[in-house]
């Protein structure tokens, strides 16, 4: 239950550190995601995958090692949008 909360907190914190580096010029790295951002809005898309991401960990992996794994690769991912926005 501890993982799936920070993996919460985590996909938020990612949601949040993209916005932020997006809106002081950066680019978004995964072309997929920034295919849906120009067609859609990055707001709307992000919604749409963090809400579907925590649905699908909350129903497939509570409770499974996989789940620690993702949030370490979230701290990852947050960690370097957090050095992205100081470095701009």
């Amino acid at each position: 239950m501890i993982a799936f909360l920070l993996f919460i907190l985590l996909q938020v914190a990612d949601a949040w550190t993209t916005i932020t580096a997006l809106n002081l010029n950066g680019r978004e790295a995964n072309p997929m995601l920034n295919y849906l951002f120009r067609k859609f809005g990055v707001v709307q898309t992000l919604m749409v995958v963090k809400g579907g991401s925590i649905i699908i960990a909350g129903l497939f992996l509570v409770g499974h090692w996989s789940l620690w794994c993702l949030v370490g690769l979230y701290v990852l991912v947050v960690g370097n949008n957090v050095y992205q926005i100081r470095k701009a």
